[in-house]
């Protein structure tokens, strides 16, 4: 049997033996004692037993927001970051295993917001449980928009085209090493809700999904306090930064102050509805495409208002409502039309 004797080992023996005592008596971290944790299991020397047993033992205990900085220190500390020469920019992220129950219209959104002269950067994987569903990367695919670009080459889509999307393969290094272990485990763990929060592109602003009400202060503040202007979490559509039309949970943290209220689509004379079920890629794909070139109006409520949130988020516009008048004009103009034929070419 292989014995572990380095000072890093050592301490990370320690640490899952604290963190491994239950909801109760296990031991929160502090951000540093986090980050030398997942910096540990992201190493050559972290045995595969250790990491399962450390991401089964948080997800018993649960992350705390010093907790999450030290997971998205360590994860940022091992990625390939970007800094895009840009002003303004915003990262619009949900769940890296993607979406099974709603259609993905999150890229759409972006993708106007985008033409309204709002720079995003997008940021996705492929082939994680527990959904292994459709992401921002497949999508971005089917729609012949690549998704697989190196890092410095995001960062110059960002620059010349006012969009960018991150691979988790072409950046994420050090989690990627953790991929085949997390597709035998099959659940969620703190790694995916980290994935969430991360700012791989130094935005100023961000819009990110949550699954559960419970959840959106925590990845509000953790986001925002490590460096961000204004972030806003939301209890998004299959836990994605895309708003359904009915009213939704958000919490918002600007410059410093924290807030929790309701957005709610009626008051941007939107009428409530069921979003529409979650389609293959190809399907999805298909009718982004329509609803971009102005060939069906069937989810342009949806992708109208969710554009607005964006735009408003990202300093164009001071109210949603005016950033949802900027969005339809935009449509009626064909330059969100012409921004997808960009990002195609």
């Amino acid at each position: 049997m292989q014995q572990q004797n380095s000072q890093a080992a050592e301490a990370f023996r320690k640490r899952l033996i604290a963190t491994a005592k239950g909801p109760r008596g296990a031991k929160d971290m502090s951000r540093e004692e986090a980050c030398e944790a997942l910096t540990f299991l992201m190493s050559a020397e972290a045995q595969p037993a250790q990491v399962g047993a450390f991401l089964t033992a948080m997800r018993f205990k649960g992350a705390r927001v010093e907790e999450m900085k030290g997971f998205l220190d360590a994860m940022e500390g091992s990625a390939a970051l970007i800094a895009p020469k840009v002003d303004g920019l915003l990262n619009c992220n949900g769940p890296y295993d993607g979406r099974k129950n709603a259609l993905h219209l999150s890229l759409a959104a972006a993708i106007v917001t985008a033409a309204a002269g709002v720079p995003v950067v997008m940021h996705s994987s492929t082939g994680l449980p527990p959904k292994d569903g459709v992401t921002t990367a497949r999508l971005l695919e089917a729609l012949g928009i690549p998704a697989y670009r190196e890092p410095d080459r995001v960062s110059r889509d960002i620059e010349e085209k006012g969009f960018g999307h991150l691979h988790a393969a072409s950046y994420l290094h050090g989690v990627e090493r953790l991929k085949p272990i997390r597709q035998t485990l099959f659940y969620r763990s703190f790694l995916h809700a980290c994935e969430v929060m991360l700012n791989p592109a130094g935005a100023v602003y961000s819009l990110i999904g949550a699954a559960h009400k419970s959840f959106l202060e925590r990845f509000a503040t953790a986001t925002g306090e490590r460096g961000q202007q204004r972030v806003i979490a939301v209890q998004g559509l299959d836990g994605c930064d895309e708003l359904p039309l009915e009213p939704v949970a958000v919490a918002d943290f600007n410059n410093g102050t924290l807030s929790k209220y309701t957005l709610d689509p009626a008051d941007y004379n939107f009428s409530h509805k069921t979003h529409h079920p979650c389609e293959s890629v190809d399907v999805t794909a298909r009718l982004v495409e329509e609803a971009l070139t102005g060939k069906s109006d069937r989810h342009l409520d949806a992708i109208l208002y969710n554009a607005g949130v964006r735009i408003c988020l990202g300093n164009k516009t001071d109210d949603i409502g005016k950033g949802i008048r900027l969005a339809m004009e935009l449509f009626e103009s064909g330059q969100v039309a012409e921004k997808l034929r960009e990002l195609q070419h």
